[in-house]
């Protein structure tokens, strides 16, 4: 996730400067600290009920004297882990004059799904609770609001307390291997439908293997809808 985010739009404190320059700005890393950490949290939790913690471990600076302009300070969070490298950047008058890096410590916890008992490779997801757990994956591997348990099967197997994440599942198939299937064999003029076995499994739209008994052979086909599979020749 590269996501920037506008955290701060500073008034800048003023004070006497040169005879050549009118003012300087002196930027606190305390308030720098503070509105990163703020607007972290602000970020992951959008609209989820999350617990967020941070812990900026550094910052290189005790203070920034800059001019006293309309001073933005720009994070970039990049990706996210439980150790993330939060890039900063501060722009005075649309001119970015500087830019560094914090470690910023991140943990999250929010309700998830989780599996109360294995489910093997293939399964449908009927034994899944919601639970409130740390994540240490990042947020985009795991199910979204939408996520539907019903409409999924286990990519892998899945061990009890494990936290399901999309790489472990995928939509239940619209046709499952080894399922009887009826195949048009179909040309501009004529088409034939002749009963075979899937080869592989798929969702409609996909193409997948099937196989005719009558004829012992193999085609590729496009799935079009419940067990149904059209080859065009």
């Amino acid at each position: 996730m590269r996501k920037l985010i506008i955290i701060a739009v500073l008034t800048a404190i003023l004070f006497p400067g040169s005879t050549t320059r009118a003012y300087s700005a002196v930027l606190d890393s305390q308030f720098i600290y503070e509105q990163v950490k703020k607007d972290i949290i602000t970020q992951l939790k959008q609209d989820h009920d999350r617990e967020i913690e941070v812990n900026i471990k550094s910052l290189p600076y005790h203070s920034l004297k800059v001019p006293a302009e309309k001073v933005r300070v720009i994070t970039d969070i990049g990706n996210l882990n439980s150790i993330s490298i939060v890039k900063v950047s501060l722009y005075v008058d649309e001119a970015k004059i500087k830019t560094f890096g914090v470690r910023a410590k991140i943990k999250i916890k929010d309700n998830v799904w989780v599996a109360k008992d294995r489910i093997r490779r293939g399964d449908t997801l009927k034994n899944l609770k919601m639970e409130k757990k740390e994540i240490s994956s990042p947020l985009d591997k795991l199910p979204g609001k939408s996520f539907n348990p019903g409409e999924y099967i286990a990519r892998r197997t899945i061990k009890p307390g494990d936290i399901v994440e999309l790489n472990d599942i995928e939509p239940i198939p619209t046709i499952f291997k080894s399922s009887p299937v009826s195949v048009i064999f179909k040309t501009p003029t004529v088409s034939v439908t002749i009963p075979c076995i899937a080869v592989t499994s798929g969702k409609t739209g996909d193409f997948i293997k099937v196989k005719s008994k009558i004829y012992n052979r193999n085609y590729v086909g496009k799935i079009i809808g419940k067990n149904l599979v059209l080859v065009n020749i």
